[in-house]
């Protein structure tokens, strides 16, 4: 993602597919698709996110592709190609949700992320604490449902403790939930473990969406396997 400042503290920074204008005197961010030149969305940013608003939209861009990755079999980054632009508003709307998650972390804002995401998901709980000892950092989390299920994972950074929790909220929690499918507690749990996916990918700064994109290979002619 490229970017200039147009004045200070303001910026417009370029992506795949979108441009991002970012307005110091409102604290708001203008989310345009380039190719036809409309405004999508317009995001007002809190104190918090206009202390540093070009890490936001750098998880933001990159939240953008992933989803252009998934919806695209690993075809495409550029999500501004392939959704309507009717489809769009829900799009960046979710992108957006998970890019605040993967700041509020990234800024170890942990309380608040764990308040908001366990709300926004149904969970009882969701807990993270850093540890600090004399030979390294670590971080233990424990995800908690309203029927008292739960798991505990750790990693030594946040992109691997994201990724570790989604693993165990879809492998172990669910199973532990089953009994309660009928009120939605697996639904909520698969959306959980895909956030958390999703901002395990965020937060790891070796992992690029687009190198993700697979090659189709074009179909052998067939009429050279079978000669008249």
């Amino acid at each position: 993602m490229e970017y200039r400042e147009t004045s200070q503290g303001a910026f417009i920074a370029t992506g795949i597919g979108f441009d991002y204008h970012y307005h110091t005197h409102n604290r708001v961010l203008d989310i345009i698709r380039r190719e036809k030149s409309k405004t999508l969305a317009h995001l007002s940013f809190d104190e918090s996110l206009a202390k540093d608003p070009l890490s936001y939209v750098a998880f933001l861009e990159k939240a953008t592709q992933l989803k252009a990755l998934m919806f695209s079999n690993n075809q495409t980054v550029d999500l501004a190609s392939i959704i309507s632009s009717t489809q769009m508003p829900a799009m960046l709307k979710s992108a957006s949700m998970t890019s605040r998650y993967a700041f509020d972390l990234k800024k170890m804002r942990l309380k608040r992320f764990c308040d908001v995401f366990s709300v926004e998901h149904g969970l009882k709980s969701i807990k993270i604490k850093k540890f600090i000892t004399q030979n390294n950092t670590f971080f233990i989390a424990r995800i908690q449902t309203h029927h008292d299920n739960g798991v505990v994972v750790r990693g030594c950074t946040l992109a691997g403790l994201t990724a570790a929790l989604s693993d165990k909220t879809i492998r172990d929690l669910i199973t532990m939930e089953f009994g309660h499918r009928y009120e939605g507690s697996a639904h909520n749990l698969l959306r959980v473990s895909t956030r958390l996916a999703a901002l395990s990918c965020l937060l790891d700064d070796a992992y690029l969406p687009s190198d993700k994109i697979k090659i189709i290979d074009k179909a052998p002619d067939q009429s050279a396997l079978f000669p008249e």
